[in-house]
């Protein structure tokens, strides 16, 4: 398969699943929000312009609102965070500067690097999120310990997706 749809269809099946599986599941008494759609986001590859970014993120977004009945929480957070994605894939560039054949996984940029990436940008969304839920200003305190707990779990538990499935190149 072309290695250019592949990386377009890695960042669907994280989407699919979370509307099929995820979108109910409550973990650590409302404390973990694992939104699996956002692996679908972070694996978006490092070249991708800003404005498909923002639509792929206002779509799947969209995409977890319908399912859920919700009322634009997760496009606007999702939206949040594919706004300051370029800044941080900025931040972390190497010196030399991305390679076209980089992409935002595990296997290509290494553990370290994706970990950090994750957690910048998952406590984003969830700093956004929980604190549009919480909706009160004596509500913040949780909703700010909720989005770090929710970033922490949720980056430990897409690391360990993606040690999972990478593939091993043939040795001989």
């Amino acid at each position: 398969m072309n290695k250019r749809l592949l990386s377009y269809v890695r960042v669907l099946v994280p989407l699919m699943l979370h509307v099929l599986f995820f979108q109910y599941a409550t973990f650590a008494s409302g404390w973990w929000f694992f939104g699996l759609h956002l692996l679908g986001l972070l694996l978006m590859p490092l070249q991708s312009p800003p404005i498909m970014l923002l639509l792929i993120a206002a779509a799947f977004g969209s995409v977890v609102d319908a399912a859920n009945y919700e009322g634009g929480l997760f496009m606007s957070s999702c939206v949040f965070m594919a706004l300051l994605m370029p800044a941080i894939n900025r931040l972390l560039a190497p010196r030399e500067g991305y390679e076209v054949t980089d992409q935002p996984t595990v296997s290509s940029m290494g553990a370290q690097w994706f970990t950090i990436r994750c957690l910048l940008l998952l406590s984003i969304h969830h700093l956004w999120m929980f604190g549009l839920e919480a909706g009160r200003y004596d509500l913040i305190p949780q909703a700010i310990g909720k989005a770090l707990a929710s970033s922490l779990l949720s980056t430990g538990a897409f690391l360990v997706i993606l040690l999972l499935t990478r593939r091993n190149p043939n040795t001989r």
